[in-house]
C-alpha cells in the first residue's frame, strides 16, 4: 500500500512538473515588440485604398498585429500563433469610406504583441489630401508636326506652361537642349529660341513633374526643310485655331499624300462633302493652328495655289452640295477641284453604342428592348439623324459624361444594326482618330475633359470619317 501511494505521488509530482513548464513557456517573455519600420504618414483618399506598411521584431515572436478605427469601422487582427515570426513584414491594404470628409486627419493606432502577450503601439496618420492630378502642360510653340523654312534665324521657337499645384521638376529633351529645371511655383513658363541650319525633323519631350509624383509628358515634332515640303496635309472649313482645337476629334480632316515618285510631300489629296453651296476650304500642314502656313485660292488666277500664314488667306471654293475630291500641287503650286457621286451603298440607319453618351431622352446603356442598363451593347444603340441631302451623312447631338450605377469606359464604336454587331465601325486610332475603320479598328474612349460636354457626332459612312464637335 505504501508503494502504491509512492508511485502515486510521483506520479502526481511529475504532471505538476509538466504543466509548470509549459506554462513558464507561454509567460516568461521578457522583450517588448519592436517597430523596426512603420509608414506614419499615408495621404489618400475618400474611396481610394491606402496600405498600411511596417516591418516589426521580436525573439519571442510576433503574434498578432491590430489596426483599429472605429471611425471607419477598421478593426484588423493578423494572428500569427501558428508560427513562430521573430521578424514579420506588415502589407495590408483598406479602402478609405467613400463617405470619409476630404482634407480629414485620422489617426490609425497599429499595435504589435509577443507571444508573451506584451504590446507596443505606434500611430498612423491618415491624411485625405492625396494629390492625383496630373501637371497641365500647355504648348504655345511650335504647333506639332509643323513644317518651317530655314531661314535668317531663330527658326523654331519652343514656348510651353507647366501649372500644378506642386509643381517640381520640368525636363526638356532634344537634340537643340536638354534642360532639367527645378520649380518651386505653382506656374513655370519657358521660351527659348533655336537657330537652325540642318534640315531635319526636331523633336522635344517636355516632362513635368509635380511633388506627389504626378507626371504629365508631351512631345511635339518640327519639320525643317529649305523648300516647302510636308509630311502630313489636312483640310477644315474652320477659320480660327480655337475652332481646331474645340473639337474631341475629326477637325481638321486629313488628307491622302501622293505616293507617286516625286510627288510624294508634294501633293496632296482630299475627299470633302460640301454641307452648302460655295463652302471655303483650306489645306493646313499643322492641325491645331493656322500659322506659320494655310493654303488657300489665288482669287485672281483659276487653280492657282495661294501661301498665307492664317486663315485670312483666300478659300478654295466648292461650289455646291456634294462631295469633291481636292488636289493640292506645291511643286506647282496648283488644285483642282472634282466634284464626284459615291457609288458605295448607304445604310438605312447608323447607331452609336458605347457607354457615357446621352441622348436627349436616352443614353447608350439604356436598351431599347426593356429599358434595363446595358452598356456597349447593339440593344442600346441611340440612332443618328440622316442628313437631307446625302444618304451617307448622319448627325447626333449627344452629352458626354460618366454613366452613373456602371463601372467601365466611356466611349463608343458604331454600327448599322439594331439587333446584331455587324456591320460596325471602330477608329484607326483610339489616342487621336483620323478615320472610321469598318469591322475593325479600336473602341474610342473619351478623355475626362470631354466629360459634362455638349457635342454633334457627325458620321459619313462613305468618307470613313468622324468628328465631335462642341455645341
Amino acid at each position: 500500500m505504501k508503494t502504491t501511494k509512492t508511485n502515486l505521488l510521483l506520479i502526481i509530482g511529475i504532471f505538476m512538473f509538466i504543466i509548470g513548464c509549459s506554462d513558464d513557456d507561454s509567460v516568461d517573455v521578457d522583450s517588448v515588440p519592436e517597430f523596426v519600420s512603420l509608414v506614419e504618414e499615408i495621404s489618400s483618399l475618400p474611396g481610394q485604398t491606402l496600405t498600411f506598411q511596417g516591418v516589426f521584431s521580436d525573439p519571442a515572436g510576433i503574434e498578432t498585429i491590430n489596426i483599429k478605427y472605429e471611425d471607419w469601422f477598421l478593426d484588423k487582427s493578423i494572428v500569427k500563433s501558428d508560427s513562430l515570426f521573430t521578424t514579420y513584414t506588415l502589407s495590408y491594404d483598406f479602402l478609405v469610406p467613400v463617405d470619409a470628409e476630404p482634407n480629414s486627419s485620422h489617426v490609425i493606432p497599429v499595435t504589435i504583441a509577443n507571444r508573451g502577450g506584451i504590446t507596443n503601439t505606434r500611430d498612423v496618420v491618415v491624411t485625405l489630401n492625396q494629390d492625383i492630378t496630373n501637371p497641365i502642360l500647355t504648348i504655345a510653340s511650335p504647333a506639332d508636326s509643323s513644317t518651317v523654312l530655314i531661314g535668317d534665324g531663330n527658326e523654331i521657337t519652343l514656348s510651353f506652361t507647366a501649372t500644378d499645384e506642386e509643381l517640381a521638376e520640368v525636363i526638356i529633351e532634344s537634340t537643340l537642349v536638354n534642360e532639367t529645371i527645378t520649380v518651386t511655383d505653382e506656374t513655370f513658363s519657358y521660351t527659348n529660341e533655336f537657330d537652325i541650319s540642318i534640315p531635319d525633323t526636331y523633336t522635344f519631350t517636355i516632362t513635368a513633374t509635380d511633388l506627389s509624383g504626378n507626371i504629365t509628358t508631351k512631345t511635339v515634332s518640327v519639320n525643317v526643310f529649305n523648300e516647302l515640303l510636308f509630311d502630313v496635309m489636312y483640310i477644315t472649313d474652320v477659320t480660327t485655331n480655337e475652332e481646331l482645337n474645340s473639337d474631341i476629334f475629326g477637325i481638321p480632316y486629313a488628307a491622302a499624300a501622293s505616293e507617286v515618285v516625286g510627288e510624294d510631300g508634294y501633293v496632296f489629296t482630299a475627299k470633302y462633302y460640301s454641307p452648302v453651296t460655295n463652302t471655303e476650304v483650306r489645306f493646313l500642314p499643322q492641325k491645331t493652328s493656322f500659322s506659320p502656313y494655310t493654303f488657300g485660292a489665288n482669287p485672281d488666277v483659276s487653280g492657282e495655289l495661294a501661301l498665307g500664314t492664317d486663315a485670312t488667306v483666300s478659300p478654295i471654293i466648292l461650289p455646291e452640295i456634294g462631295y469633291y475630291e481636292i488636289t493640292m500641287d506645291l511643286n506647282t503650286q496648283s488644285y483642282t477641284v472634282t466634284p464626284y457621286n459615291p457609288s458605295d451603298d448607304a445604310y438605312d440607319q447608323v447607331y452609336v453604342i458605347g457607354r457615357g453618351v446621352f441622348t436627349a431622352d436616352s443614353s447608350t446603356c439604356t436598351s431599347n428592348v426593356d429599358g434595363s442598363n446595358q452598356c456597349w451593347h447593339f440593344n442600346s444603340g441611340q440612332p443618328f439623324v440622316q442628313d437631307a441631302n446625302s444618304s451617307y451623312l448622319w448627325t447626333l447631338d449627344v452629352t458626354i459624361d460618366d454613366q452613373p450605377d456602371d463601372e467601365g469606359e466611356n466611349g463608343f464604336i458604331l454600327n448599322a444594326n439594331p439587333s446584331g454587331w455587324a456591320p460596325f465601325w471602330r477608329v484607326d486610332n483610339a489616342e487621336d482618330p483620323e478615320a472610321t475603320v469598318p469591322g475593325g479598328g479600336s473602341n474610342y474612349v473619351f478623355p475626362d475633359s470631354a466629360l459634362g460636354g455638349e457635342y454633334t457626332l457627325i458620321f459619313d459612312t462613305h468618307l470613313n470619317r468622324i468628328s465631335a464637335i462642341l455645341r
